[in-house]
């Protein structure tokens, strides 16, 4: 049995798995304890190629507008988030952080509280139930 014929097909596969989902977890560590489908729903999309689809969109909205590109990425990874006063919202860096503050405000200030992303995709914030 030629085994290089064997592995092709499986090697094809592998050269075609989705590496979306790695590099958003690598890029936006606030992500890296999330599954693929609650990355999905926190941009707020249906299938991996709307996923692509949209990171492919920002990527040239920023080459278009952005005259040095890779230095100002890192700049942009800011929230603008405002809560119902006017002051800006508190940013939990990852969703198990935000988590764990709603636990403990639920039980040790009896407040009811939700988490949801960041609109400008930096992480996720919690708002009254």
């Amino acid at each position: 049995m030629n085994f290089k014929k064997a592995l092709k097909p499986i090697k094809k596969k592998l050269a075609k798995k989705d590496t979306t989902y790695i590099i958003i977890k690598s890029v936006y560590t606030h992500l890296s304890e999330l599954t693929n489908e609650e990355i999905l729903d926190y941009y707020n999309v249906q299938t991996s190629q709307e996923l692509k689809q949209h990171i492919e969109y920002i990527k040239n909205i920023l080459k278009n507008k952005i005259k040095n590109y890779k230095e100002v990425l890192e700049d942009i990874d800011t929230c603008f988030c405002r809560d119902s006063h006017g002051e800006f919202k508190y940013l939990y860096s990852t969703k198990k952080e935000a988590e764990q503050q709603v636990k403990y405000s639920n039980k040790s200030k009896q407040i009811k509280l939700k988490l949801y992303s960041c609109p400008y995709h930096c992480g996720w914030h919690l708002s009254k139930i």
